[in-house]
């Protein structure tokens, strides 16, 4: 079973993620928090195998707060989720290591599933 630890401080979005997983039947436990202060204290010990995180939090932003995610993760990959479509940043994402840059629509269960199948 796949561990994922979501980063993501709206809950219309967890929910709607949270419904198209379901939908997929994917074996995984989704686990979220709201914010990376959050993500940090829940991430020693959790197992997890993958970090998916919004780079528009309440307390980080961008592509320092990926560098951040990357350095928490250590090692277990990270994906973006973002709900901008912006090819330079997502280039730059991947570029600093994040496995994915994931748009948050109707098709981002899908592409996480994609890379997940990718990883294993």
């Amino acid at each position: 079973m796949t561990r994922v630890l979501l980063v993501e401080d709206h809950m219309t979005d967890v929910l709607l993620l949270r419904e198209l997983l379901s939908l997929m039947a994917v074996a995984w436990t989704l686990e979220d928090v709201p914010t990376f202060a959050e993500a940090v204290g829940r991430w020693p010990g959790g197992a997890f195998d993958l970090l998916v995180v919004d780079l528009n939090l309440p307390d980080g932003q961008g592509l320092e707060l990926l560098a951040r995610a990357l350095e928490l993760a250590s090692g277990v990959p990270v994906v973006v989720l973002s709900g901008h479509q912006h090819p330079g940043l997502a280039a730059q994402a991947v570029q600093l290591g994040a496995r994915g840059y994931v748009i948050k629509d109707l098709e981002a269960a899908e592409q996480l599933h994609d890379i997940v199948a990718q990883l294993t």
